[in-house]
């Protein structure tokens, strides 16, 4: 993982950013690039056929022919995701962005900028030899456990005197797999857009369907070219009932950067004075070198 990730956003947005110091998830399949999504999802499949054939024991084939089934019929458990880049002054990202005057927001020391959420960093795979080896590691490991499970089954789970039937093992393993795959899922990518060098902060709100298990936080929801888009805050990561009255971090701004926008210097006054006003005040206010023009 590189030392500073880079958030691109607006102007508008970096307000709201910085003032109320939290960052927006946004469900995944509400991303610009809709067929993101559908590239993860024919991939994880073909592994798990691949898993299937290899597989000699019936009882591990049927809990894969069930996290298979899950995966293409099943409702989609909302996966959210906020996204960065490793690259400082991408063209391709400032034309991403490039209505408006843009900005890339640098962060430093950010493995924790999300707290001890469920959430977790992942660095986005273009190649499509490692997206496949990625998913075949998650498989294995399932593979693994499961073997594990129906030579020793679980213990009675919280309120309940009997263990697990072969059964529901079954489907709690497919479950949690099938969960764990539309992790994997929202990190693939198509190899065309490789430059990006995107990292993925994601958050899967999966349900286990169990009384014992604290739910997540409910979603907000904000506007976007004419959609309502479903997202989460960053200060509102915890699952319910285990809020706590912590302090929230402070986001690790080191710098901005001006995206190619007339009147750059115009729109560096004011951001240095957003920064400023806000306790950022040790922030750098960078000027892009971009050629791209958007006026």
């Amino acid at each position: 993982m590189p030392a500073a990730i880079y958030h691109y956003t607006s102007v508008a947005a970096l307000i709201p950013i910085a003032t109320a110091n939290e960052l927006w998830l946004s469900d995944a399949t509400f991303l610009n690039d809709r067929a993101e999504i559908g590239h993860g999802v024919a991939v994880a499949a073909a592994r798990l056929r691949a898993a299937q054939d290899d597989e000699a024991d019936d009882r591990v084939r049927a809990m894969l022919a069930e996290a298979a089934r899950l995966l293409v019929s099943e409702p989609r458990p909302p996966v959210y995701v906020c996204c960065f880049s490793g690259e400082q002054d991408d063209l391709g990202q400032w034309r991403g962005y490039g209505r408006g005057a843009p900005v890339a927001i640098e962060f430093r020391q950010w493995q924790l900028m999300f707290g001890y959420s469920q959430g977790v960093f992942g660095e986005v795979r273009y190649d499509l030899e490692e997206q496949a080896w990625s998913f075949d590691q998650l498989i294995e490991a399932y593979r693994a456990a499961y073997r594990v499970d129906l030579d020793d089954p679980l213990p009675p789970p919280p309120r309940r005197k009997e263990p697990m039937t072969p059964e529901e093992e079954r489907v709690l393993c497919a479950g949690k797999l099938h969960t764990d795959l539309r992790r994997y899922i929202v990190t693939c990518k198509d190899p065309a857009f490789a430059s990006e060098r995107e990292i993925r902060f994601v958050y899967v709100a999966y349900s286990l369907d169990a009384s014992w298990f604290p739910g997540h936080p409910a979603p907000a929801f904000r506007e976007n070219a004419g959609r309502i888009v479903p997202y989460m805050s960053s200060r509102r990561l915890e699952p319910v009932g285990w809020e706590s009255d912590r302090e929230v971090p402070t986001l690790p701004i080191h710098s901005v950067r001006i995206g190619p926008t007339p009147d750059q210097d115009l729109v560096a006054r004011g951001v240095r004075r957003l920064l400023d006003a806000v306790g950022h005040t040790g922030a750098e206010i960078v000027l892009s070198g971009s050629p791209l023009r958007s006026w």
